[in-house]
């Protein structure tokens, strides 16, 4: 009768190890961990730049994980590593990456990350003449460059459009247009041309293409007068 219980108590205990063992295991595998995706340098970049995708799965008890990585809705795998990199990033590569991991020796698979949205833009200048583009010598003129949407850390270079197509030249006082603004106080026959400009900033490093052009025309203050009086009397005569 002693042993009796002796043997009941011993697989009494063991049945009370294995049922925590079970408790604890089962609810270890119902609770799948949950990746988490960041992108390095930044959700939003710059057309051009590199971009690299990074998944990371915490789990006790697991080590080693392979991975899985999916865009937007597809279910095909475009890369099985931990980190992905995109080179000279496009507008195409823009979208929704989510990914999971399995255990490389085992049988346990991650949940689905949640999907991280990476953004691909090209920022361009913009080039605009205030108050207007045809002058008086003497006129004072501003040009304005501007990079919509992406208003700040940017530096400007200006430029004057050359005979030959498509070559610009850049002003030997291009570095009086900082803060997006080119200003000349008074107007001269020399200002007479064709103008654009051009952004850049450090970090991200990106430099646009050159902007729309704009022409400025500015004419002897004589001659405006002139026109202005025959304008006049055309008008009069007109009236008679």
């Amino acid at each position: 009768q002693y042993t009796a219980s002796i043997i009941v108590h011993i697989l009494l205990s063991v049945c009370i190890k294995l049922l925590h063992y079970f408790i604890v295991n089962c609810c270890h595998c119902t609770e799948r961990p949950k990746p988490t995706v960041t992108i390095k340098p930044a959700q939003h970049v710059f057309r051009g730049e590199t971009v690299t995708l990074r998944c990371d799965v915490y789990s006790e008890g697991v080590t080693s994980w392979s991975y899985s990585w999916y865009k937007e809705d597809s279910t095909s795998v475009f890369s099985d590593q931990q980190e992905h990199t995109l080179r000279s990033v496009t507008e195409s590569d823009a979208g929704k990456y989510t990914c999971r991991g399995s255990e490389r020796e085992g049988s346990r698979w991650s949940q689905k990350s949640d999907a991280v949205t990476l953004r691909v833009s090209a920022p361009r200048a913009v080039l605009s003449v205030s108050p207007q583009n045809w002058l008086t010598e003497g006129d004072p003129v501003t040009l304005i460059c501007e990079v919509h949407s992406f208003s700040t850390g940017w530096t400007f270079s200006w430029f004057t459009l050359t005979v030959s197509p498509g070559h610009y030249d850049l002003l030997s006082d291009s570095s009086r247009g900082a803060g997006g603004n080119y200003t000349v106080s008074s107007a001269a026959l020399k200002h007479t041309g064709v103008y654009a400009c051009r952004a850049e900033r450090e970090k991200p490093v990106y430099k646009t293409q050159h902007s729309n052009t704009q022409l400025l025309w500015v004419s002897g203050e004589f001659k405006h007068n002139l026109i202005k009086r025959i304008s006049i009397l055309k008008s009069e005569t007109l009236k008679q």
